[in-house]
C-alpha cells in the first residue's frame, strides 16, 4: 500500500460516524478517578490501632515506673518473671505451636471453612 492510498483510507476513516456517548458519562468517570475517595487501605483497622496504643502506653508505664523505682515495679517484674518462665515449659509451647497451626490453616483453607447449617435469615 502506498502513501496515496493510506491518505484516502485516513480520510474515509475520520469521516466515519462517531455514535454519541451516554449522558452522565464524563462526571461518571471523574466521580470514579479525580473525585473519588483514595483507594489506599490502612495497613491496621481500628481495633489493631487501638491495642497497639494500649501496648505502647503500657510499656512506657512500665518503663517509666522502673526508672523511678515504685513499689509496685518488683511485684510487675516478678509477674514478668513469672510468664516468662510459664511460656519457656514445653507443654505451654506446644498448645501455642497447635493454636497457631491452627489459625494459620483456618486462614489459608479459605474464607469460609467451617459451614454452620443456619439459614440466610430470611423466612421461607
Amino acid at each position: 500500500m502506498n502513501h496515496d492510498e493510506s491518505d484516502e483510507l485516513d480520510r474515509e476513516i475520520f469521516a466515519l460516524p462517531l455514535a454519541e456517548p451516554p449522558p452522565g458519562l464524563r462526571a461518571a468517570i471523574l466521580r470514579a478517578t479525580v473525585y473519588g475517595p483514595a483507594a489506599a487501605a490502612a495497613p491496621f483497622g481500628r481495633f489493631e490501632i487501638a491495642a497497639i496504643g494500649v501496648c505502647l502506653a503500657l510499656a512506657a508505664w512500665f518503663g517509666i515506673a522502673c526508672l523511678t523505682g515504685d513499689a509496685g515495679t518488683a511485684e510487675l517484674g516478678a509477674f514478668l518473671g513469672l510468664l516468662l518462665h510459664a511460656l519457656t515449659q514445653p507443654e505451654i509451647i506446644v498448645w501455642l505451636g497447635v493454636g497457631f497451626l491452627t489459625a494459620a490453616w483456618l486462614s489459608v483453607a479459605g474464607t469460609s471453612p467451617l459451614r454452620l447449617p443456619f439459614g440466610n435469615g430470611r423466612a421461607s
